[in-house]
């Protein structure tokens, strides 16, 4: 598929080579050392300000294939997850083509079990970003409508709507610590972040939602999210 950083998803990449392109960052180069212990391989993400969005997406409905029960779970939680967005007031006009584009993904998903399919799903700029979009509307109507119990946490002392119109959802902008709280909750995706910061000299780690048991895992490392795959997963093949 070419040079894996220029793809909106990569293939599965060794931790250890992974790890090793970072060595001339003597601060990340020790963390990430001390991640292989728990982790064996990552997926890089496009560095587009839409990397969280897509590499969770991506690595959510990996986690789903050959599980039908949980995939129809899933698009229920997905399909409710639409009428939030008409009740906070988005038109269908304006989110129903990438709602269709992101149930498309839990269809093949569902019915063609591969993971390869669904990778170059996503590496297909109509397909990942419409879905990508659609999780920045959830994550936007989420927000809106616990303005009152979220707009402590906005800074810049913008109202959560303005702050959701202009921080979430274009295309581009990048994620912060609400929009992980915000999509997390609103679809229930069980999701870790090792936290890898320059200014810190421990990894830090958070489970969102608050007390789930983690079934994705990511890191985050100057501004950019990447998908980690626990050792114990690295059984599932190399793509």
């Amino acid at each position: 598929m070419g040079d894996s950083y220029f793809e909106m998803v990569s293939e599965k990449i060794d931790m250890s080579s992974f790890t090793e392109e970072h060595a001339s960052e003597p601060l990340y180069y020790s963390k990430l050392k001390d991640l292989m212990s728990s982790y064996s391989a990552v997926r890089k993400t496009r560095p587009d300000g839409s990397c969280f969005y897509r590499g969770l997406a991506f690595s959510y409905l990996e986690s789903l294939l050959g599980n039908r029960q949980e995939i129809s779970k899933f698009r229920e939680r997905v399909m409710a997850s639409r009428n939030e967005l008409l009740e906070v007031g988005f038109q269908e006009q304006a989110f129903g083509h990438s709602y269709s584009t992101f149930l498309s993904l839990l269809d093949l998903a569902e019915k063609d079990g591969s993971v390869l399919s669904l990778l170059r799903a996503f590496n297909y700029p109509p397909i990942s970003d419409n879905a990508v979009y659609y999780l920045r509307l959830v994550t936007s109507a989420f927000l809106r409508k616990r303005a009152e119990f979220y707009q402590p946490f906005v800074e810049e002392g913008l109202h959560i709507a303005d702050f959701c119109t202009m921080h979430v959802e274009p295309m581009g902008t990048v994620c912060d610590h609400i929009h992980i709280i915000a999509l997390t909750q609103a679809l229930t995706i069980p999701l870790q972040v090792e936290y890898v910061d320059s200014a810190d000299p421990t990894i830090n780690q958070h489970v969102f939602p608050e007390g789930a048991t983690p079934d994705i895992f990511m890191l985050y490392t100057q501004d950019h999210y990447t998908v980690l795959y626990r050792a114990c997963e690295q059984g599932a093949g190399p793509v």
